[in-house]
Parts: C-alpha cells; structure tokens; sequence
C-alpha cells in the first residue's frame, strides 16, 4: 500500500505529513529458507560492499528512526520534570553504554517500587564531545514521593514559559538517590518544546557507535500516538492544504535529499 499523508494523534495536538513522493507502506514479509536437502550446498551471494553514499543514507535514515521514535512518545505524554544523569567515572565506567542502561533500568524500577507506582519515563542518552563517555538526559512525570532537594540555583528559558511565552527562572533540583554521579531536575511547563529538545542528543556519532541497539529507555505506562496514513490525489490534497491554512499554527517544508524525499509538517492544535 502506497500512502502519501499520516496523520498523528499527540496528546495535545494532531500533525498532518504531506509527502511529496508517496511511501510504501512497510510490511513484515517471511523469507523461507532453502529446503533441508540443499541446505548444505546453499551459500549466501557475497554482499556487496556499499558506497560512502549508502552508508551516509542508512545512517541519516537510522538517525531520522530514532528520532521520529522518541518524539512520538514524547509528544504523547505530559511531562513534569527535565532530568539530566550524569555518570561519575569513580562509581561507574562511563564509556559502558549497556552497563549503564543496565543501571538505569534497576534504579528506575527501584523508584516505581518505592515511591512512584506510576512513574513515566523517558531517558535519551548523550554522548561527550570525546565520543566515548555517555551520560542521560529525560522527561519523568508521576513522581509521586520521589526526593528532590533544591540546589539553590535557578535556570531561565529553554522549555519553562509563562503564558505570554516569555522565559522565566525555574528553580533546579538534585536528585538524592542517584548515587552514580551528579543530577538534575528543573520543572517542565511546556511539554511540546520539551519534546523538540530532548530528541537533539540523538546525532549521527550515537546512531552508528549504537547500532543495533536500543537508544532510548521508555516505561511501558507511557503513551503512544494514533497513526493514520491515507493516499489523496494531490490536486484534491493542494486545495485541502489551502483551505485549511488558517487553522495551521505551525508549518514546516523538509527536503530529504538522501531519499529523495520532501515533507510537508502542519500541526493543528486541539
């Protein structure tokens, strides 16, 4: 099935993508092997290597997956707080991704048993400019009775605004029970900025050194959007477009030359 329109349900907002060539809708096909008598003579054609184009194509396009992947979680839910978790190389071996994620899952588990039964989450990993040591930023809500301890700083902008969409101070907190490094937790006032932001940590360096891998941790209580695609002639599809303009509130045009590709994004508030 071919579609050249999805439409995503996020929680406080429907996004329409207008394509610009339609997309096969991907489906999961079996492949049978060779039957057991030949198994023994079948031999796998030698692969082809590929051209640094390729390579750089299948890397924007994990890159692209990752990120679509994190921001549909994140658009679907509300958060309460912005956590970064550093990693302190005396305590834990900060170049030890799957170490790390391993620590990661025992201590958010730890706090859903002792003070946040519905604790959501959602954890994205950043690499330093070394490229070896990671540490983690995410969104949490549903803390319940989780320790936070003010710092005695506060921080202006980013995702924290008043109603006339001017920034203001939020106060910074230290959370106490993570004991493997240093860690902080400002308040979210602005969900759907804090959601454009946390997917930037996800770069070209993290996709290839994790290929393979799993590069975000989510809860399994956290929402996910509704996803519809459709295919409309595009004659009806343009004047679609322009007579519903006015209720856009925001519209962006992205060219993706790796597959020869354009999307159109409108976000409709509900």
């Amino acid at each position: 099935m071919l579609y050249n329109v999805k439409k995503i349900e996020y929680l406080d907002s429907t996004q329409v993508r207008v394509y610009g060539r339609p997309v096969q809708l991907k489906t999961r096909v079996k492949v049978k092997e060779p039957a057991s008598p030949l198994k023994s003579n079948y031999k796998k054609a030698p692969e082809t290597p590929r051209t640094e184009k390729q390579i750089q194509h299948s890397l924007h396009t994990s890159v692209n997956r990752t990120v679509n992947q994190i921001y549909a979680i994140s658009r679907s839910n509300k958060w309460e707080y912005f956590v970064t978790l550093t990693i302190d190389p005396k305590k834990l071996d900060n170049t030890d991704f799957n170490l790390i994620s391993e620590k990661l899952n025992i201590w958010t588990n730890n706090i859903k048993k002792r003070y946040a039964p519905d604790l959501k989450y959602l954890l994205v990993p950043e690499l330093h400019k070394d490229k070896s040591k990671w540490h983690f930023h995410g969104l949490f809500s549903n803390i319940g009775t989780l320790p936070l301890e003010f710092s005695g700083k506060v921080c202006v902008g980013k995702f924290v605004y008043d109603y006339v969409r001017k920034p203001y101070a939020t106060k910074i907190y230290n959370l106490p029970l993570w004991k493997y490094g240093f860690s902080t937790a400002t308040k979210v006032r602005d969900s759907s900025h804090a959601s454009s932001y946390i997917t930037k940590y996800i770069t070209k360096d993290v996709s290839r050194i994790l290929a393979n891998q799993h590069r975000y941790l989510a809860s399994q209580n956290t929402e996910r959007p509704v996803e519809k695609v459709y295919h409309i002639d595009y004659d009806i599809l343009q004047y679609a477009m322009e007579k519903h303009l006015e209720q856009v509130d925001y519209i962006s045009n992205v060219k993706m030359p790796f597959a020869n590709q354009q999307i159109t994004y409108m976000e409709f508030n509900k």
